[in-house]
């Protein structure tokens, strides 16, 4: 290879495609890793790239710092024809109990199987063991004594793995392994071992958590390696790991075709794990006519051993860069480069791995930690690149002086729940691109009349209160988390009383069920969506009729968010508005004539409300929200919106309510001499003629569609005071939440 650095051999690994597969990105990941540890101090020797892919360095990193994490044999292999056990630092013996420090963990060299089983061996060398003095010491005889200080001379050293890569070494290195054959072969030499560990103990009872290793003197070498510092070792660990994909819950497992990542023809195996509990080869179900014996097993997913031993670690590098979100579930967010490796330079590769793999993997997921921000940080980058300048908010128009195209930077996103088994509700390999137009469409819809000068809704309610409803919205981390919905919807119309927690795709999953419509490339059913809509604001008004915290009791703030985003996904186009109304709006003026003329606009404006029923009750609603503001200013406790809440208008009912209104209406103008029978005669005026133009009963409205534009004209004639200055009702009055 041509290359002569670490970054110049990752491009040179790179695809010359843009991945198309989650295995593509794990292939990518497994190159940012084995950067990572070729750059780190830790890593001050040559080590194969091929070997260090088939590494776990930190499978077992919780063992960091901790006292007795590390037991060590040293082998005097300097003279191989007559190998003796050798002198450890701390002791006088062959062996000594130290801790294992976050710097040797590429030099042990460890290997370790996913779903390790009590009695399997590690692939390498070292292994991992939690027990009792006794065992470690090689002193149990049953099959469940494995993983001690002995067997790694009798077991791992004179396995089928090791007489397989002796035959094929050079007679130097081959000598190494029967070297330590040898040692294995000594039962004298086997006890002084155990002896000299268990002499390092208070009794055979005591219990330790440790990888335990060997350090070899080589020939011609004064000082004791570790086992991956050793080339030889590094081989038998690989045929051993390599093996696995071959022959452990599959048969024959090897075969000559195309590698599904690699695109060459070359050895492959269909044995491998899958990637976050996916189409692994023990899941059967997941493949029509999934073979796993006899000798087309390979055909069900081939990849190359390299890729294969990628994806088999692939869970722990990809254990950084997940957002949990609580009851067993997470997000994980995996940026990658969409960049083919002849249009890839070292530079970008490194810029990519500091500003963006690094940065993320390093930020630390909890409560109070940098993990969102960092994610934030990513996406307005990428946001930044690929946005029309003018639908950027003023905020994100600049220059970061970054040296890496983002406009190159996509990112996986992978739902899970965690249990047994793990399961996957939806992946992406694009989670930004959807979620950043929805991002610019709710800024644009959050900046349009309704919003600014003299618009119904402008800081009416707050900005502040809501992260749905200010401007310069940064909302992509939201969307993905499931915060976007999950605030504007419920899915059913009792679901806070529910006692169980919902479960992944299940019918209360609301939170991601439309992020993951949205991230795969759906479209959200507007009818489901007005549905969970109503059960949101069914739910908030009966907690509000509870309360005594002086507000109106009608969930106003929900209502605008609501109408907000729907101003935004149909902006965006990721709304079906095929069986539903039509929610899309025409440019109105931000400044008015008159109350009349801000209405006439906003009618005008709205395809949902164009027709005569949709029209009518919107209007309906309207008055209803201003009668109740009159109401609260004269301490009337029952209220309009009290007597007709959101989910008793029906078709049934509406000829009905529209009745009571307007007479309550005619009535308070009697008894009140500052009122006039004009006072709201933006609404009177229409509203019979509207509601007479047709038998409701014929109405092809949904009951959600009906109150929903209820609840719409609610919100507004709450809000709707007088341009120059509030009515007396609404300035004394409490806002509506």
């Amino acid at each position: 290879m041509s290359s002569n650095t670490p970054a110049s051999t990752a491009v040179d690994r790179f695809q010359d495609r843009i991945p198309a597969s989650l295995y593509e990105i794990a292939w990518q990941y497994s190159l940012f890793d084995w950067y990572d540890a070729a750059t780190s101090e830790a890593l001050d020797w040559d080590l194969a790239p091929e070997h260090l892919a088939y590494l776990t360095p930190r499978a077992k990193s919780g063992l960091f710092g901790e006292p007795d994490s590390l037991i060590t044999v040293y082998a005097d292999l300097s003279d191989p024809e007559n190998p003796t056990l050798g002198t450890a630092e701390t002791t006088d013996g062959p062996v000594e109990i130290t801790t294992l420090t976050e710097s040797d963990r590429y030099r042990v060299g460890h290997a370790y199987p996913e779903g390790k089983t009590s009695s399997m061996t590690d692939y390498s060398i070292t292994t991992h063991k939690g027990a009792d003095a006794h065992h470690l010491a090689g002193l149990r005889d049953d099959a469940w004594g494995t993983n001690n200080i002995q067997d790694r001379f009798t077991g791992w050293a004179q396995s089928e793995y090791a007489e397989t890569v002796k035959e094929a070494a050079a007679p130097e290195d081959a000598a190494i392994l029967e070297a330590m054959a040898a040692l294995g072969d000594d039962d004298n030499t086997m006890e002084q071992l155990a002896d000299s560990f268990l002499s390092l103990v208070d009794s055979e009872e005591d219990e330790l958590e440790a990888l335990i290793t060997v350090r070899v003197k080589l020939p011609g070498e004064d000082s004791y390696k570790f086992p991956a510092e050793v080339p030889i070792f590094n081989d038998v660990m690989r045929a051993k790991k390599a093996d696995r994909l071959t022959s452990i819950s599959v048969e024959d497992a090897r075969g000559e075709s195309t590698g599904y990542v690699s695109d060459e023809t070359e050895p492959v195996t269909g044995g491998s794990p899958g990637l976050f509990g996916m189409f692994g080869k023990k899941q059967r179900e997941h493949f029509a006519d999934l073979d796993t014996e006899g000798e087309s097993a390979w055909r069900n997913r081939p990849l190359s051993f390299d890729v294969a031993a990628a994806v088999s670690v692939a869970g722990s590098v990809f254990d950084d860069f997940f957002r949990g979100l609580g009851n067993s579930r997470r997000l994980y967010v995996l940026p990658y480069l969409t960049t083919r490796q002849s249009d890839l330079d070292p530079e970008t590769f490194e810029a990519f791995y500091s500003e963006v793999y690094k940065a993320l993997q390093g930020a630390d997921t909890g409560e109070d930690g940098t993990f969102d921000a960092t994610v934030s940080d990513i996406f307005d980058e990428i946001r930044g690149e690929m946005s029309d300048e003018e639908s950027l908010p003023d905020a994100l128009s600049f220059d970061s002086g970054t040296d890496l195209e983002y406009s190159n930077v996509r990112v996986a996103v992978v739902y899970q729940v965690t249990g047994n088994p793990d399961r996957v509700f939806f992946d992406s390999l694009d989670g930004v691109s959807r979620a950043m137009a929805l991002t610019n469409a709710h800024s644009r819809a959050t900046d349009t009349a309704p919003f600014c000068g003299d618009g119904i809704f402008h800081d009416n309610p707050t900005p502040d209160a809501s992260p749905l409803l200010g401007r310069e919205l940064n909302l992509h981390r939201y969307i993905l988390y499931g915060g976007y919905f999950r605030r504007t919807t419920e899915p059913t119309r009792s679901s806070r009383n529910a006692s169980d927690t919902p479960g992944a795709g299940a019918a209360d999953d609301s939170r991601f069920q439309p992020v993951k419509t949205l991230v795969t490339g759906g479209k959200l059913a507007a009818t489901s969506l007005l549905e969970r809509y109503i059960h949101q604001l069914i739910q908030e008004q009966r907690q509000q009729f509870d309360s005594d915290d002086g507000y109106i009791a009608f969930p106003k703030r929900s209502v605008v968010e609501q109408y907000a985003q729907l101003r935004a996904l149909t902006d965006a186009g990721l709304i079906d508005t095929a069986q539903t109304l039509s929610f899309d709006t025409n440019p109105m003026d931000t400044e008015y004539d008159s109350r009349d003329d801000r209405l006439e606009q906003f009618l005008d404006s709205h395809a949902a409300i164009e027709a005569d029923p949709e029209r009518a009750i919107f209007l309906l609603g309207g008055l209803v929200g201003r009668i109740t503001a009159y109401q609260d200013f004269e301490g009337v406790s029952s209220t309009l919106v009290r007597r007709y809440p959101v989910d008793y208008l029906t078709k049934q009912t509406i000829t009905e309510v529209t009745k009571e209104v307007l007479q309550m209406n005619n009535s308070y103008a009697e008894a009140d001499k500052s009122r006039s029978y004009r006072t709201n005669s933006r609404y009177t005026d229409r509203l019979p003629d509207l509601m007479l133009s047709a038998n409701p009963d014929e109405w092809s409205l949904t009951e959600a569609e009906l109150q929903w534009l209820y609840s719409l004209g609610i919100a507004y004639g709450l809000s709707d005071t007088n341009l120059d200055e509030q009515d007396d009702e609404q300035a004394a009055a409490p806002d509506a939440n």
